[in-house]
C-alpha cells in the first residue's frame, strides 16, 4: 500500500468540506424556523375561556325589569347561542342572561333598547376565528379576541355604533 492511496485528492476534499458547510447551514436555518414556529404556537393561548357576547333588543320588545334601569327580553330570550369552528364542529353553548340594562341616552343611537349578555363558558381557546349562531338562525364570524373582551368594554363600543337593530 503506498500512502497516496489513503490520503483522498484534494478535489474531493474541497466538495466534502463544502458539502459539510452546505449541512450546516440547511441545519441552522431548520432549526431557526422550527424554534420560530414553536415560539409563535406558544403564543397562542389554547386555555379555554368564557366567552361573551353583547346583543341589543329593541326597547319595544322589552319590559321592565326588576330593578330600575334594567329590562327582560319578551322575544326569543330562552335561545341558545352555539359557537363552532371554521369545519363546522360545535364547541360550546349558551345562554343569554333573562334580565338585561336599559340603554340611557349616553348610547346615542342604542338609546332605549335593552343590552343582554350572553356567557359561553368553556370555549376552546387558539381557534383565532369562531363562528357563532343564535337560535339556528343567521351565523357570524367572530374573532377569538372579541370572545374574550369583557361585557363592559363591549357594552362601551354601543356608545358610538350606528344603527343598532340592523
Amino acid at each position: 500500500m503506498t500512502g497516496q492511496e489513503s490520503v483522498p485528492p484534494v478535489k474531493e476534499r474541497r466538495r466534502s468540506k463544502k458539502r459539510v458547510a452546505m449541512g450546516a447551514t440547511a441545519a441552522c436555518a431548520l432549526v431557526a424556523i422550527g424554534g420560530t414556529g414553536l415560539w409563535q404556537w406558544q403564543q397562542v393561548d389554547r386555555t379555554p375561556f368564557t366567552g361573551i357576547l353583547v346583543g341589543l333588543q329593541d326597547g319595544k320588545y322589552a319590559v321592565p325589569g326588576s330593578t330600575p334601569g334594567s329590562c327582560v327580553r319578551t322575544a326569543a330570550s330562552e335561545e341558545e347561542t352555539v359557537v363552532f369552528d371554521d369545519e363546522g364542529k360545535k364547541l360550546a353553548a349558551g345562554r343569554a342572561e333573562r334580565e338585561g340594562a336599559l340603554l340611557g341616552r349616553e348610547f346615542g343611537d342604542c338609546a332605549g333598547h335593552c343590552l343582554i349578555v350572553t356567557r359561553i363558558d368553556h370555549v376552546p381557546g387558539g381557534h383565532g376565528t369562531y363562528v357563532t349562531r343564535w337560535g339556528g338562525g343567521t351565523q357570524r364570524t367572530v374573532e377569538e379576541r372579541d370572545l374574550r373582551r369583557s361585557a363592559e368594554a363591549q357594552r362601551e363600543d354601543l356608545k358610538t355604533a350606528k344603527n343598532p337593530t340592523d
